[in-house]
């Protein structure tokens, strides 16, 4: 099945930033793969309508969350038969356990490690689209663009809530449907990647223990990170350091 994977990156990022190793390693799996591969830089959102541009003036996530649509819609109708977006900041540290062998749409499963408001470790189950892989054809992928403009469209641009036509939006849609998740690709919150650069804790082994699946990689979720380098952090989880750092205190 010929199969493009799409990333963006801003054009800005040095070529020694850790972002660098994150696209890297998504790079090296589709050529393991046989799969092509197309980096975007800020053209990536040359097709978000103005309007939705504007409405979402400084929230990089929202406009993403319809360009990934859009250019995976671009590929399909390029001739590519299956398309998969995955984000800048996830790194896949065991690429060997990301498969793509799903049907008509699929989107990532993350275990959302944080402290609830008596400060108790809690792990909440969501659907995310850090990576998602759409097939030629598929029903839902023009329904969800549509969904998103439209979303966007009625929204009080003072009340457009982080995640609302992302995580969200895909998790009340999934409750109703039940689309094919891939396990593998997760999310490491703030919480985790402090377990993990200090080599083990409470955050890091709920993480472990909610996994139903061997991980592939993470999302790294920059977008919580401000100017936070995981540089150390990257390279230890490539070379299978720091994700197994505190495997005998368990």
């Amino acid at each position: 099945m010929r199969t493009l994977v799409i990333q963006s990156c801003r054009d800005d990022v040095a070529p020694g930033h850790w972002l660098r190793t994150c696209l890297d390693s998504v790079a090296g799996w589709a050529r393991e793969r046989g799969f092509e591969y197309r980096l975007l830089g800020d053209e990536a959102l040359d097709s978000v309508p103005a309007w939705y541009r504007d409405k979402t003036r400084g929230r990089l996530p929202i406009q993403f969350d319809l360009a990934r649509l859009q250019l995976i819609e671009q590929a399909l109708n390029q001739g590519f038969q299956r398309a998969c977006w995955i984000d800048a900041d996830v790194l896949l540290f065991a690429p060997q356990h990301l498969h793509l062998d799903y049907g008509d749409c699929a989107f990532g499963r993350e275990h959302w490690v944080e402290r609830d408001p008596q400060g108790r470790i809690r792990v909440r189950r969501n659907v995310h689209n850090a990576i998602c892989a759409f097939a030629a054809g598929s029903v839902v992928l023009g329904f969800l663009r549509h969904a998103t403009l439209r979303v966007i469209e009625r929204a009080d641009p003072a009340h457009i809530a982080p995640q609302m036509v992302g995580p969200k939006l895909l998790g009340a849609l999934h409750s109703l449907v039940g689309f094919d998740l891939i396990e593998s690709v997760g999310g490491f919150s703030p919480l985790v990647l402090d377990d993990l650069e200090a080599g083990g804790g409470a955050a890091l082994q709920a993480q472990r223990a909610a996994l139903t699946a061997p991980l592939a990689g993470a999302n790294l979720c920059t977008s919580l990170l401000g100017a936070r380098d995981l540089g150390t952090l990257c390279a230890g989880l490539k070379a299978g350091i720091s994700w197994q750092a505190d495997a005998t205190r368990d």
